[in-house]
């Protein structure tokens, strides 16, 4: 891994986040930069791609031709070519980072060319950096309980094809339940309660968040429903959205919302960090103070070589469940992980 921070931005300088698609932009991302505001990327530069990484390869070889590799590649002008309204290049940003998912089960999927794209795509300051997740960007959910012992072991048949039946086996995790929090109550503001108004209805979830105090939670909620909530909604919306947000028992330890979910994705953070440890190196128990150092030791090409090892065997194979986009957290500075809330 990258030992250094992300390069501060140059004037005029923006980080580019490139995700393959709106899970990972509005639901995880979208998230996490309001959990750790320190990360210095906007919306607007989390571009959606759309599509696979075999498919980007694909795109690249039209662009660079099959020697791409050996070339200098601006990806930000191969994506924003293909799907977007206006041209841009790898000068206007300090930082690339790319974002994929391993997606074995895929007709595309080929062993050399990810192994290619993962060993290219090695510097953020560079040609970009790239995080597969395994078997795809939901694993960062896949932990039963914080913390979770078991998921030094966790793993998935490749006879199991991700898509459908991977998202549905986290769907109930503590994790998904966590992050679907938000959707949910806009879900209840629109559907339930009539907000139409999306940014009163975003500005109110955002708000009701931030409620830290299990004392006078009623009150509290109340406080934030008003003007946005029709009166004869306001009773029923108050004991409702206490009801919900009491049952993760945040507000007992005085954190909001965004307090709780900053620590927890510290957990996830840390949980890969040991689980990948232990894919590349066979052991998954780490000292605290040794997750920096093993974390600047980790070996995404060789990871992703181990990966396509175990999973080779179309009947017996398996696939290590493991998230390392969760690591651009870790990557842009690793006292975010370890420091308190």
């Amino acid at each position: 891994m990258n030992n250094e921070n992300w390069k501060e931005a140059r004037e005029r300088g923006k980080n580019l986040l490139i995700v393959e698609g709106n899970h990972e932009k509005n639901e995880l991302f979208g998230l996490i930069f309001k959990c750790f505001p320190e990360i210095n990327i906007d919306m607007e530069d989390v571009w959606i791609y759309g599509t696979n990484i075999y498919i980007l390869y694909e795109d690249i070889i039209k662009e660079y031709e099959a020697d791409w590799d050996e070339q200098d590649i601006d990806l930000p002008y191969v994506i924003s070519k293909k799907n977007r309204n206006n041209i841009q290049y790898k000068n206007d940003f300090t930082n690339i980072i790319l974002v994929f998912d391993y997606e074995h089960h895929d007709p595309n999927f080929d062993e050399e060319k990810i192994l290619k794209m993962q060993r290219y795509f090695g510097d953020s300051a560079d040609v970009g950096k790239l995080y597969i997740n395994y078997p795809m960007i939901e694993s960062y959910q896949h932990l039963e309980s914080i913390p979770d012992i078991e998921y030094k072991n966790r793993q998935i048949s490749v006879t199991l094809q991700p898509g459908v039946q991977y998202k549905n086996k986290v769907k109930n995790t503590v994790v998904a339940k966590s992050v679907d929090l938000v959707r949910k109550m806009r879900e209840i503001l629109v559907q339930r309660f009539e907000v139409m108004d999306n940014a009163a209805c975003n500005k109110c979830v955002d708000e009701l968040l931030l409620i830290s105090n299990s004392n006078n939670v009623i009150t509290a909620i109340e406080g934030k429903l008003n003007n946005v909530v029709e009166q004869k909604y306001i009773n029923t919306a108050r004991y409702q959205f206490a009801d919900l947000l009491s049952k993760f028992g945040y507000m007992d330890k005085e954190y909001s919302y965004w307090n709780y979910m900053r620590e927890m994705f510290k957990q996830i953070v840390i949980h890969n960090i040991c689980k990948a440890n232990k894919v590349q190196n066979g052991l998954y128990q780490i000292s605290c103070n040794e997750y920096k150092q093993c974390f600047q030791q980790l070996d995404l090409d060789k990871i992703l070589q181990i990966q396509n090892e175990v999973s080779r065997d179309v009947q017996n194979g398996y696939i290590w469940v493991l998230n390392t986009c969760v690591f651009v957290i870790a990557d842009y500075n690793f006292s975010l992980v370890l420091a308190d809330k």
